[in-house]
Parts: C-alpha cells; sequence; structure tokens
C-alpha cells in the first residue's frame, strides 16, 4: 500500500491507493494518515478507526459535511471541537439559512441560499424608517394628516417628488470617498443617499454622494469610517436601505450600491440584522 509523504512545498499523496492525488492542501485523518479533500471521510477510504469503534462504547464523531448537496467536502464548522460552544468565536454559518459550509461554498450566492421570509420590522424600527423617509421625502398618504406635504402612493408621483429631493440633496451632499471632490465626478455619475446611525437622534443624519461603480462593500467601510465605528466579527454592521414602505432591508456587500437602491436613498448603519 502506498505511503502518503509531505513536503512543504509540493503538499501530499493522497494515502488512498485508488487515488494517490497529489493535493497541495491534505488533511489528516484521525488515523494519521493524509487523504486529499475528497477521501478525507473515514467511510471514504475505509478507515481503520471505523472498525475499531465498532467495538467500543464511544461511536467514532464523522465530520460535518458541506451542506450543498453536491459537495463532500468538509465544512468550516467540521474543525470546532464543540460547535454549540460560541463563546468568544461567531458560527461559520450562513447569515441566511444558518447552515454551514465549505470554503469554496460559504458565500450565500455560491449555494443559491433561500433565506427565510423576513416577517414585519418591530415597530419601533419601522416607525424609525417611516419617519426619516417623511422628513425627506414627505409623509405617507395614508398617515391621515391631510397635510400638503404628504407622501404620494401612485409611483410616478412618488418618483418626481423623489428627484426634486435628489435635487435638494446635490447642494448639500458630501463625497463619500475623501478621495473625491466635487469637480472630479460628473453628476450623472454619482449616487446621493441620506444615512442615519440607528438608535441615534436626527443630529446623526447626514447627506453623501460616492460614484454609481461604488460596491457596496466599499461604501459600508467608508460609512462606519465617516461615522467612527468599528466593524469586526464580534461588532458585525449592516447597511439597510429604507424602502418606500418604511421597511428596512440588508443590501449585499458583493453588489455595487447603485444596483439595489435608487438616487436619493435613505439608509441605515445598524448592528442587527433586520427580522
Amino acid at each position: 500500500m502506498p505511503q502518503a509523504h509531505a513536503n512543504a512545498e509540493i503538499g501530499a499523496h493522497c494515502a488512498l491507493p485508488s487515488c494517490n492525488l497529489n493535493d497541495f492542501l491534505p488533511i489528516r485523518c484521525k488515523c494519521d494518515q493524509l487523504f486529499c479533500r475528497d477521501h478525507v471521510f473515514p467511510d471514504a477510504h475505509s478507515c481503520p478507526l471505523l472498525a475499531q469503534t465498532q467495538t467500543t462504547s464511544e461511536p467514532y464523531i464523522k465530520l460535518q459535511r458541506c451542506a450543498a448537496p453536491s459537495c463532500n467536502k468538509p465544512s468550516l464548522e467540521a474543525y470546532v471541537a464543540n460547535a454549540e460552544d460560541t463563546l468568544d468565536r461567531s458560527p461559520a454559518l450562513c447569515p441566511g439559512c444558518k447552515q454551514a459550509y465549505c470554503a469554496q461554498h460559504r458565500e450565500p450566492k455560491s449555494h443559491s441560499c433561500s433565506p427565510p421570509e423576513p416577517s414585519e420590522p418591530a415597530p419601533q424600527k419601522n416607525a424609525a424608517a417611516k419617519a426619516l423617509l417623511a422628513k425627506h421625502f414627505g409623509a405617507s398618504s395614508d398617515s391621515g394628516s391631510g397635510s400638503s406635504n404628504t407622501r404620494p402612493s401612485n409611483p410616478k408621483k412618488l418618483a418626481q417628488q423623489r428627484q426634486i429631493a435628489v435635487m435638494k440633496m446635490r447642494h448639500k451632499a458630501k463625497p463619500l470617498d475623501p478621495k473625491d471632490s466635487t469637480g472630479s465626478v460628473p453628476m450623472d455619475q454619482r449616487l446621493h443617499v441620506f444615512v442615519r446611525q440607528e438608535g441615534q437622534d436626527k443630529a446623526s443624519e447626514r447627506v453623501f454622494w460616492l460614484r454609481k461603480t461604488t460596491w457596496t462593500g466599499r461604501a459600508l467601510d467608508m460609512l462606519a469610517s465617516q461615522f467612527k465605528l468599528v466593524i469586526s466579527d464580534t461588532q458585525p454592521l449592516k447597511l439597510l436601505y429604507i424602502n418606500d414602505e418604511g421597511t428596512m432591508i440588508a443590501l449585499r456587500t458583493d453588489q455595487p450600491l447603485a444596483d439595489q437602491i435608487p438616487d436619493g436613498a435613505a439608509l441605515s448603519l445598524s448592528r442587527e440584522f433586520p427580522v
């Protein structure tokens, strides 16, 4: 039987005779042999420890596999001694479906994630979102206030009102990216946004413009810097879009911001994922 041999530069050959693949990132099984990622599971290489544990009271613990249907790789949670112990660590789970995946399928778009339908936002958050919309685009037409600043329910009129709001924004908006200046980016290539920090008073609201080609992840980093907020595994930060109904929607960081929101949108920086 060929023995797997390791080399710091070229990895190791899979110890399974029928494979013998030279893997640059081999994984060591509990039987102390090196295997490729496809044969590291005990039942994939007829691990001798499987037979030994049949006569003992302690079962052999299999590595947790990636939740993607066609993937046999170990998940990122497979090597955690106690997956239920989340003290001082953030579980490597998809934020949408809460499943464990390998490094290749960890991103939601890589496993066609279908997160559960969001429920109605909490009343206090919904109220804050609607208040922000009312301030910049007028109150909702169903508010019953009878105000002349009522936000129309007609999509065409709402779009016109948003255009007027954007025109007003242009006079006071500041560039979000410190590398940009007023004359460096044409007006038609700018995206204007109202931004507030969740849980703060109206004084925290600010108006920015940024390039339409800016990715949401980059915009989130720059906003965190502007508001002096820290982003880490233990202190995640979400960028939420407040739509015309006052509902907060979490924006994807792997897409351009202009593809997810209209010009003149109201955004909120939040430590909590909307539920």
